[in-house]
C-alpha cells in the first residue's frame, strides 16, 4: 500500500517551463507539457471530485486550488524537493492551497482516489484555520478522515491491525502527529488506525459527526471541546475506548470470525487447494510415465504382445 502525507511547506518546485495548465471554477490543474492524459477530461474528473469531499465535509467555502499531476518519479520528487518519505504517492501543502499528485500509467481510478485525500487535507486546512484561537487538529483526524473521504481500505490493512493489537503494539493517537518520521510499516499502520479513528468518531457521533466537529472548529471551539460535545469523551477517553473498539473489531476473537479474516481464509483455502491440485497432477504424470502401458491392456492381448517381442 501506497500512502500520502500532508507537509506544511508552502511552496512546491517547479520549472513553469515544463507544465501546461488548465483552469476552471478555481481549479488549476498542472501536467507536463507532453502529457498524454486527457487533459480536459482530468480537470473535469478533479472537479467532481473536490466537490464531492467538500459535501462530506461539510465545506462551502471552497477556496482555489492547484494541482500538479506528475507523470515520473523524477518529475513528482523535483516538484517535492526530495522531502517526501519513499512510500508517497501524493502530498498536499495547505498553505499554498496545492497538491503534488503521481500518476502511474493505466491507474486514473488511484490519482482520483490520491486527489480526494489530498482534496480534504486542503479543505480541512481551509475551513478550520481562519480562526485565530483555533489549534492545528490532530494528524490522526486530519488523516484519518481524508482516507475516509478517499474510501481508502484493503483486507490486508485489516491484517495489520489485527496482528499489532494481538501484539499490543497499536501507535498512540498522540503519536501519530509524528508520522513522517516512522518507517514504512509503523507508517502504514499508524494512517490505519487514523482511518479507524474516524471510523470510531462517526460511530459515537452519527453520521454527521465529522461536519459538525468541523463546524465547531470554525466558530473557535478548541479541538477537544469539540470532541467532548460530539462523543461525550475527553481525548484520553476516547483514546481508550477506540482502543477497546480496535480490539474488539481487529482482536483475537475478530481475527478468527470477521467477514475480512473469513474472506482470507477462503482465499488461503483456494491457494492451498490449487497447490494441492498441481501436486496431484505432477504425482499423477510422474505414475503415468512410469508405468508400463501394456498394463492397461487385457490380459490375453498382453501375453500375445510380449511373445512377439520375444521372437
Amino acid at each position: 500500500m501506497w500512502l500520502v502525507v500532508l507537509l506544511a511547506a508552502s511552496h512546491v518546485s517547479a520549472d513553469t517551463g515544463n507544465w501546461a495548465t488548465l483552469s476552471s471554477e478555481g481549479l488549476d490543474l498542472k501536467v507536463p507539457v507532453s502529457s498524454r492524459l486527457l487533459r480536459e477530461s482530468l480537470l473535469g474528473r478533479l472537479l467532481g471530485v473536490r466537490q464531492e469531499v467538500a459535501d462530506l465535509l461539510g465545506v462551502t467555502d471552497v477556496p482555489p486550488i492547484t494541482a500538479y499531476v506528475a507523470e515520473s518519479e523524477s518529475d513528482f520528487r523535483t516538484l517535492t524537493r526530495g522531502r517526501l518519505p519513499h512510500w508517497g504517492i501524493g502530498v498536499a501543502y495547505p498553505q499554498a492551497m496545492t497538491m503534488v499528485l503521481q500518476y502511474r500509467d493505466g491507474q486514473s481510478a488511484a490519482l482520483l482516489q490520491t486527489a480526494r485525500h489530498e482534496f480534504s487535507h486542503l479543505l480541512l486546512h481551509h475551513a478550520v484555520s481562519g480562526h485565530p484561537s483555533t489549534r492545528p487538529v490532530p494528524v490522526w483526524f486530519n488523516e484519518g478522515v481524508a482516507m475516509w473521504v478517499a474510501s481508502e481500505w484493503r483486507l490486508e490493512q485489516s491484517l495489520g491491525v489485527s496482528l499489532a493489537a494481538l501484539k499490543d503494539g497499536l501507535v498512540r493517537l498522540g503519536a501519530i502527529d509524528s508520522v513522517l518520521t516512522f518507517d514504512a510499516s509503523r507508517a502504514h499502520l499508524a494512517y490505519d488506525e487514523s482511518y479507524l479513528a474516524a471510523l470510531f468518531l462517526i460511530h459515537r457521533g452519527g453520521e454527521g459527526a465529522v461536519p459538525e466537529l468541523i463546524r465547531q472548529l470554525q466558530n473557535g471551539v478548541r479541538f477537544d471541546v469539540a470532541l467532548h460535545r460530539i462523543t461525550g469523551l475527553s481525548p484520553a477517553k476516547f483514546e481508550a475506548d477506540f482502543v477497546d473498539y480496535i480490539r474488539g473489531r481487529f482482536g483475537l476473537g475478530s481475527a478468527l470470525t470477521s467477514a475480512e479474516a473469513i474472506w482470507f481464509y477462503i482465499v488461503v483455502m483456494v491457494i492451498l487447494v490449487g497447490i494441492a491440485v498441481r501436486f496431484r497432477n505432477r504425482a499423477t504424470l510422474a505414475r503415468w510415465d512410469a508405468e508400463d502401458p501394456l498394463d492397461a491392456l487385457p490380459l490375453r492381448l498382453r501375453a500375445k504382445i510380449k511373445r512377439e517381442r520375444e521372437l
